[in-house]
């Protein structure tokens, strides 16, 4: 099974923004003025399709206020896509967490995506806290592991004004990976996007309880620097994705690809980042 672990259905909205913003666009290289025609569902249905992809993840964040329209919007697209499958997203500071997590539960939605410097809270904060320990509580209860991926873009503060303590730095997110060893942490983009080399190396130890995913990192780590990551962390806890639709499913498929070769991956090592590592982490 071939599995892009990390894909977004974004509005026209978020595309402006990201064209009024050059100087990011350049630094992570994105196919900003062409994605406008992949935005629906049926655009990443279709490259599914065409490229051989069998489930593409959908990966929805939003205020606290928005939580449950947003994730019935997106498991929405699940029911009308058959290659579609979503995860859901929660924020510390909404009104009934508990009932969302357990209706997620109850949809058979395991995993949980955050960008805390768009949904604005600090992961070393208090709520955080709470609402990790409420997951871990409720996933056990019903004999879950659940999984929760956190975007980690690491100069969001520099180039969309976002406030320093709201960021995913490898740190925070190895904390948190300590403190909730019965959670599943997923740490995008390579674990650190736009991070300095250094800090993810130092910081973001490997863990029976921490996966990265492949999505952008290719196009703003060096070669060498992303053949490092893999070999410490290992086939088992890699998993592919492409960042749709920034990036395109047959480009990122041969650049993962090349990388995973130059690691010293054999073919089964390959696969299961390639989707067995997805379908394990997220019960497929």
């Amino acid at each position: 099974m071939l599995i892009d672990s990390h894909c977004h259905i974004f509005t026209t909205r978020i595309v402006d923004n990201m064209q009024s913003r050059r100087a990011l666009v350049e630094q992570l290289h994105l196919n900003v003025w062409d994605s406008l025609m992949r935005l629906e569902p049926a655009a990443l249905q279709e490259s599914s399709e065409q490229n051989g992809i069998d489930v593409c993840l959908l990966l929805p964040s939003t205020g606290p206020d928005r939580i449950r329209v947003e994730n019935d919007r997106f498991i929405g697209f699940t029911r009308a896509w058959p290659r579609l499958r979503t995860l859901a997203t929660l924020h510390p500071m909404m009104r009934d967490l508990t009932h969302e997590i357990s209706r997620m539960f109850d949809l058979g939605i395991i995993g949980f995506k955050f960008s805390s410097f768009s949904q604005r809270f600090d992961l070393s904060s208090r709520e955080v806290e709470v609402m990790l320990t409420d997951l871990g509580r409720l996933a056990r209860n019903r004999n879950i592991r659940p999984v929760v991926i956190f975007d980690t873009f690491a100069r969001a503060d520099t180039f969309l004004d976002a406030n320093p303590n709201h960021l995913t730095t490898p740190f925070k997110l190895s904390q948190l990976v300590s403190r909730h060893p019965d959670i599943n942490f997923i740490g995008a983009h390579m674990g650190g996007l736009l991070a300095d080399f250094d800090e993810i190396r130092r910081d973001l130890l490997p863990a029976p309880n921490l996966y990265l995913d492949t999505s952008n990192a290719a196009h703003t780590l060096k070669g060498e620097q992303f053949i490092e990551l893999l070999r410490s962390h290992g086939s088992a806890h890699v998993l592919f994705g492409t960042d749709w639709p920034w990036f395109l499913h047959h480009a990122e498929l041969e650049k993962i690809r090349n990388l995973l070769v130059k690691a010293g991956y054999d073919q089964a090592e390959q696969a299961d980042v390639f989707g067995r590592n997805a379908c394990r982490v997220f019960g497929f």
